[in-house]
């Protein structure tokens, strides 16, 4: 298999997130340097090795969600030495890595899994995966502003899809609202909102597609059961 494909299925990220780490020199195939995107490995047969350490894909695949707080990156590592995401999962006994991610400063619910095919799809936009948010801002979200988030505004990467808001409660101080996303773009909500001129102030993920975080106390890991796994391959077309 192609070696992208291989370090994913080792957890060690998606396809994608895996290229730079190969042009970066941190992986090498039977004691030579990887660099080569299209190199083929042998699973069994070939010795792989990912910053000097010994990889192979897992025998068996596992799910997990987390709860997380606010004050950790969704990083594996940090070169500023910053809390991760790892140091709650710590105990958990396999390899695994983060679906999406969430910025330091939310909380909410991640996916953790070393199934790397799974991870890619629910990421990708043919699937269009819903995940649902509730959002504090600092000001009154008016009407106008609603039907701008729900039809869509201007970012950097083009418009955003059109999204789904069930407002809670607003004043002149402060708004709440839900909102349903169907597109991943980094810190979009928060981005979003300051478009129609307002700053997020709170910021929780608490569904990924099927998965919800009830029950779940914030910090805390659990590991899905084998409905939970079904319902979420259901969601993107996966046996």
């Amino acid at each position: 298999m192609r070696i992208n494909r291989y370090l994913s299925l080792c957890g060690i990220g998606s396809r994608r997130k895996c290229e730079p780490i190969l042009l970066n020199g941190d992986v090498s195939v039977n004691g030579v340097v990887c660099t080569n995107l299209s190199t083929t490995v042998h699973p069994g047969k070939d010795q792989v090795l990912y910053k000097g350490e010994l990889i192979h894909p897992p025998e068996e695949l596992s799910y997990y969600i987390l709860h997380k707080p606010m004050g950790y990156l969704s990083s594996a590592e940090d070169p500023h030495h910053r809390r991760t995401i790892y140091l709650l999962t710590k105990d958990i006994p396999e390899r695994v890595f983060h679906v999406g991610r969430l910025d330091k400063d939310s909380e909410g619910l991640l996916l953790l899994t070393n199934d790397g095919k799974l991870g890619h799809r629910l990421l990708h936009p043919k699937y269009q995966v819903p995940k649902e948010y509730y959002v504090e801002v600092n000001g009154f979200l008016s009407d106008e502003a609603i039907e701008k988030l729900v039809s869509g505004v201007e970012l950097e990467e083009g418009r955003t899809n059109p999204s789904e808001i069930d407002l809670i409660d607003r004043s002149e101080k402060t708004s709440q609202f839900n909102i349903v996303l169907h597109q991943g773009w980094k810190r979009q909500i928060r981005r979003m909102t300051e478009s129609i001129g307002l700053e997020v102030t709170y910021l929780r993920r608490d569904t990924f597609g099927p998965l919800g975080l009830k029950g779940l106390p914030l910090g805390e890991w659990r590991k899905l059961s084998t409905i939970d796994i079904n319902r979420l391959k259901r969601e993107v077309n996966l046996p």
